[in-house]
């Protein structure tokens, strides 16, 4: 348990201590740099008593002046009783004093029992406030000496015992002044540290002692505060130095703080001298020589006692007299403390309501209502038509805001029109004419012309009229001069809507002119409004994409040349239209090469008379257009033949027969008969035409045979 303790002990000296009597609000022996705030009052009443149950010397006897030795008995009591009470005279200043009481038992064969007052003690402190939660403090205080000379046997200071050993247990017999400063740390409800340093004199003796301390406050304004502190007195005297540091009392100060209701605190607290941890001897002692009582004591006793405890009642009151928000009523009594200045207020220093309309009287508009009304948030008597008259003095209760109103709340119509005064904006109007909601004469579209002449009821507002209340219409359109965009227009010309010329197919050219009155939208037109096709050839120039065409020329949808044959030379201009696929052709779109061509290939195909048999030139070109067929193998070709030197009425026979040799000859040589098709077309051979689908060819050869009469023969 030592060892615990004497950890304790070493952990807590290096940073917190504390000294003096039990009088402080803050901690235990010493007060906080702060001062309480100005108008309270503490006080505080301490019990403590030695209960270390050693004898209350060192070597545990005493000697008197005769050299008479006298054991002592282990358990002789001795305790404190002290009252301290102090007052804050303002914010930053508290002033205070304590009255000790002293008690020692019966010692043998010395008359120093009994109680007796010990040295009243008179302080005063100011705090300053180094920043939010950092405090600085100065105080002085002032020993009496009024304690007993004759009474006691324990010394309670170490300043009562002067450098030669003298001493009286009550008393310093001198007086003394005590300058001390002061410094606090206060983190809210978390922690408060405290510390303390002093000089105090001994204005007889001219003795200096250092009274030092600090202490630690866990949770101050919770419920439980627990305590730790250390203190301690040292002798400033030159003689015997070293001797008076390690003699001196020192003392580790464990407590703990119970705060109750009505600003009352409970504290128990113990002191371990630094005694309890080593071994006490006369080396270590302090030699006194006690005056109290009929002769003097020589004994010597240690620098603290080992082991005191010490229970503490205090009680703090609002005594203050500041007022901080100027209604009258101090702050302690006031339970409104937030009250604006000037503001009338009752004995509790809350804001009063003279007219009893549960409205107070600063934000109270209507302050004189009567009694019992019911009134709105501004104090006023409520006036549910809004007219100005509150609802008990209004005897018209359905009156419009704003309505002009006498002072029972009605209506007030000078006129009698049914447009209160304050609305009618024509306050003489006759009783028998109709008004509107400006008490005016009835003019429902506003132009100025009342309803009973207005030949135009409805027109629309800001229009210029004529005396019968019509919009002017200077061209006699129908349309309004402001909305008029073509005030110019020709008498009776077909107009639209804003006023010019109509044009319904919105061409540009008005439907009286327009010669084609359905042209589609964005179409270009000429003058009699119809679709422009400056080349004729039947595609309208919007949708021409080859403008310039030659009338007559083969076109397609888009209005450009067909090129039947793809050989770059379109139709119009192809004298050779049927040339096959990568042909080269000249200018006029003939095959350079003739094998290449049919119809010139078809001149050479002759027959003999009025017959169907070749002339043996003709194998020649059939042979061509064999090998043609080979080299296209998706060619086909309809064979058609004429057969002008036949009679009318045997033509189209004599022309199918041969058409169906030269269908028979190609077959026989190895064309197949699917690829083939005959025709005869009697007298008259029509034009070559050449058609195209997919990869195949479908080429109609119109053969124009001439035919070679025979040679008359020699």
């Amino acid at each position: 348990m030592k060892k615990l303790l004497a950890a304790l002990y070493a952990l807590s000296i290096s940073a917190f201590a504390q000294v003096g009597i039990v009088r402080s609000s803050s901690g235990i022996h010493v007060p906080s740099a702060k001062t309480p705030i100005q108008g309270t009052l503490f006080i505080s009443g301490t019990f403590e008593m030695v209960s270390d149950g050693k004898a209350p010397t060192i070597d545990g006897f005493y000697t008197d002046a005769q050299g008479n030795t006298t054991e002592l008995d282990k358990n002789t009591p001795s305790n404190d009783e002290t009252l301290n009470i102090s007052f804050s005279v303002l914010d930053n200043l508290e002033l205070g004093f304590s009255l000790p009481f002293h008690y020692d038992g019966d010692i043998p064969n010395a008359d120093v029992k009994g109680l007796a007052l010990g040295d009243m003690h008179f302080g005063g402190k100011v705090s300053f406030p180094i920043i939010s939660q950092i405090y600085v403090g100065f105080g002085g205080e002032l020993f009496a000496p009024t304690g007993s000379e004759d009474l006691g046997f324990r010394p309670r200071h170490r300043w009562y015992i002067d450098r030669y050993g003298d001493a009286n247990a009550y008393t310093a017999s001198h007086w003394a002044l005590n300058i001390n400063t002061y410094f606090s740390i206060d983190l809210g409800d978390i922690l408060a540290i405290n510390s303390h340093t002093g000089f105090l004199r001994d204005l007889s003796t001219q003795a200096y002692y250092l009274l030092w301390g600090a202490g630690i406050n866990l949770f101050p304004e919770k419920l439980f505060t627990p305590i730790f502190e250390i203190s301690g007195e040292t002798p400033l005297h030159k003689t015997n130095a070293p001797h008076n540091i390690t003699s001196s009392p020192l003392r580790l100060t464990p407590g703990l703080r119970l705060h109750l209701p009505y600003s009352t605190d409970f504290t128990i607290s113990g002191d371990i001298g630094f005694n309890y941890f080593k071994t006490e001897n006369l080396e270590n002692g302090i030699p006194v020589t006690l005056k109290s009582g009929d002769q003097d004591l020589h004994y010597y006793i240690s620098g603290s006692p080992n082991f005191t405890i010490a229970a503490t009642i205090s009680k703090r009151f609002d005594l203050s007299w500041a007022d901080h928000d100027g209604d009258g009523v101090i702050d302690r009594k006031d339970m409104c403390p937030g009250t604006a200045r000037n503001m009338v207020v009752n004995p509790r220093g809350c804001p009063v309501d003279e007219d009893q309309d549960g409205v107070l009287n600063i934000v109270d508009l209507c302050p004189g209502t009567p009694e019992g009304l019911i009134v709105d948030y501004s104090g006023c008597p409520l006036d549910d038509d809004a007219d100005g008259v509150p609802n008990y003095l209004d005897i018209c209760p359905g009156s419009l805001a704003g309505a002009a109103v006498n002072d029972s709340g009605c209506i007030v119509d000078d006129d009698g029109d049914g447009i209160d005064n304050n609305h009618d904006q024509c306050p003489a109007t006759p009783q028998t004419e109709k008004v509107g909601e400006d008490g005016c004469p009835l003019d429902l579209d506003q132009d100025g012309i009342p309803n009973e002449i207005d030949q135009c009821p409805n027109t629309p507002k800001g229009f210029s009229i004529d005396l019968y209340g019509c919009p002017l219409d200077f061209d006699g359109d129908g349309i309004p001069d402001e909305i008029d965009h073509c005030p110019n227009s020709k008498l009776g010309e077909s107009v639209n809507k804003n006023g010019c010329p109509a044009d319904a197919d919105m061409d540009g050219v008005p439907d009286t002119k327009d010669q084609c009155p359905d042209t589609p939208h964005g179409a270009s037109v000429n003058i009699n409004g119809c679709r422009l096709d400056q080349d004729g050839d039947g595609i309208f120039d919007e949708e021409d994409k080859c403008p310039g065409t030659p009338q007559g020329a083969p076109i397609d949808s888009l209005g450009c040349p067909i090129d039947s044959d793809k050989d770059g030379i379109a139709d119009w201009q192809d004298q050779c239209p049927g040339t096959f696929t990568g042909a080269i052709v000249n200018n006029d779109g003939c095959p350079i090469n003739p094998r290449h061509n049919l119809n010139a290939i078809s001149q050479r195909i002759r027959f003999k008379g009025n017959d169907t048999t070749f002339y043996n030139s003709s194998y020649t070109a059939l042979n061509d257009i064999i090998q043609m067929m080979r080299e296209h193998p998706t060619m086909t070709l309809e064979i058609e033949c004429s057969a002008s030197d036949s009679e009318h009425g045997t033509a189209l026979q004599h022309s199918t027969a041969r058409a169906e040799t030269i269908y028979n000859y190609l077959e026989m040589k190895g064309i197949h008969k699917d690829r083939l098709k005959f025709s005869g077309t009697g007298n008259k051979l029509p034009a070559i035409k050449i058609q195209r689908t997919g990869e195949s060819e479908t080429i109609r050869l119109t053969a124009s045979i001439q035919e070679i009469p025979e040679s008359p023969k020699k």
